[in-house]
């Protein structure tokens, strides 16, 4: 097939499929509607489905924008509903689609405070830094770092051309300016190993060595731990846990973070 007949083709096919993506599109509008008015009737039960809906078959259509909105209202559900432990996950992931987010961190400390859980910014030179590494998406990480690369490069065709201590101290200045500017990127690329899952069940969780209930216990999970999903079974979510050992947890007892 040549290049212009698949051209063609694809043409077509997404003229075919427009019709059924904007009725798609249309319903989850429909549906984050009705969940708004349900919220503001306190019919929270309706409006968390409906919400929970929109976001799972929204996954790869919404932007990141829009799911981050839906997790901060799952979250307002939740804290309606006193449920703080899940509260506190939905606004941890909605801060995940959109970090800079001050109502959405206001009330994420707001439901750690009431959950019992140490706040997520501790205040310390620890938690500045890896809020200031998170405070980026990985879009804007991504345009950061090839930014730092501009003087490098720049930096680096002065030594060629020229030579000299001076071009070679620039050199090495925009170096570290490049490594400094990639830190968020970098802390992206990190994540992108795996899914995290916060702990949502007020009792903790049990990790057992299969996916099964009567399998031996391997670790207690704390509520509002976060690990990394390895694999997943029907109702049962393999975690990453300390000291390299892995562990199965019931699916109820987790909240994905990375929707």
């Amino acid at each position: 097939m040549s290049a212009a007949l698949r051209l063609l083709v694809a043409a077509l096919v997404a003229l075919l499929l427009a019709p059924v993506a904007g009725a798609r599109q249309g319903d989850l509008e429909a549906r984050d509607a009705a969940a708004l008015e349900a919220y503001r009737a306190d019919d929270l039960e309706t409006a968390r489905v409906l919400w929970r809906e929109v976001l799972e078959e929204g996954r790869e259509a919404l932007p990141d924008g829009q799911r981050a909105r839906l997790c901060y209202n799952l979250g307002n559900a939740a804290a309606r509903r006193e449920a703080w432990l899940a509260a506190a996950g939905w606004y941890t992931a909605a801060l995940r689609l959109r970090p800079r987010d001050a109502d959405a961190w206001a009330n994420l400390e707001l439901a750690r405070l009431e959950a019992g859980l140490e706040a997520a910014d501790r205040g310390d030179l620890r938690a500045t830094v890896e809020r200031l590494l998170a405070a980026l998406t990985a879009a804007e990480s991504a345009w950061l770092a090839l930014l730092g690369l501009l003087p490098l490069a720049l930096a680096l065709a002065g030594e060629a051309l020229r030579g000299g201590s001076a071009w070679r101290l620039a050199s090495w200045s925009a170096l570290a300016l490049a490594l400094l500017l990639a830190l968020p990127w970098l802390r992206h690329r990190l994540r992108t190993g795996g899914a995290e899952v916060f702990v949502v069940a007020e009792e903790g969780a049990r990790a057992r060595n299969e996916p099964r209930g009567d399998g031996t216990s391997v670790e207690e999970l704390a509520p509002g731990d976060v690990h990394r999903r390895i694999d997943s079974l029907p109702g049962w979510v393999e975690l990453e846990l300390p000291a390299g050992r892995r562990g199965w947890v019931r699916e109820s007892a987790l909240l994905d973070l990375d929707r």
